[in-house]
């Protein structure tokens, strides 16, 4: 048996080491999903005129302002992102390599449970937190709070805009401080809520 197959073979069998790939190439794919539903689905609901029969009713401009600038509608939304000012040529760089990444972990996961030479890239998770916050943040402060009758963006300071957050940002920050082998955050905040729930300040229904 050579080194290289002992090694691999190391790797997979270690309970610890694969409850850790397996920890990490899920929390990847999840992260992934979030970022694209935050591409794909602010532009969507913004050219969306309402739902009949459970099934979105696109307005015209949206074929013609987003799903035109590209035939995938992933590069097609960042486009538009790019369009509005919000992203850059480099961002749509690094969403491309994330979706490769995420190909890779997606239809050969065997290969990152048991290659030595195959792992999940750590620098890849805060990339698309940076870009998530980037779409996100952007979004709140051009879209969400200009329309919402309470809140006035006047009332607002630079710090307390700069400061928004959507869930999905602050939902992928806890993920991949898990990822990450930090659970501290996670675990204090289940703790937190479990004894607010318990204290009936918080209900269940929440």
């Amino acid at each position: 048996m050579s080194n290289d197959t002992s090694e691999n073979w190391l790797k997979f069998l270690n309970p610890e080491s694969l409850k850790g790939n397996l920890i990490r190439s899920s929390i990847y794919l999840t992260c992934w999903e979030m970022l694209k539903n935050s591409i794909i689905d602010h532009p969507r609901g913004f050219y969306t005129n309402g739902f009949k029969d459970g099934n979105a009713i696109l307005d015209k401009e949206y074929k013609k302002k987003v799903l035109a600038l590209n035939d995938d509608p992933l590069i097609a939304s960042a486009l538009w992102f790019q369009n509005q000012g919000a992203i850059s040529d480099d961002d749509i760089i690094l969403l491309t390599g994330f979706r490769l990444h995420r190909n890779e972990i997606a239809h050969e996961l065997p290969k990152f449970l048991g290659d030595t030479k195959s792992n999940v890239q750590q620098e890849f998770f805060n990339g698309m937190l940076y870009l998530v916050t980037k779409i996100d943040k952007w979004w709140i402060q051009n879209f969400e709070i200009p329309v919402s009758p309470e809140i006035d963006s006047r009332d607002l300071s630079e710090e307390q805009l700069d400061g928004v957050q959507s869930m999905t940002m602050v939902m992928m920050n806890l993920l991949i401080a898990v990822a990450d082998g930090k659970e501290d955050q996670l675990r204090w905040l289940y703790t937190e809520i479990k004894k607010n729930i318990e204290a009936g300040k918080i209900s269940k229904s929440e």
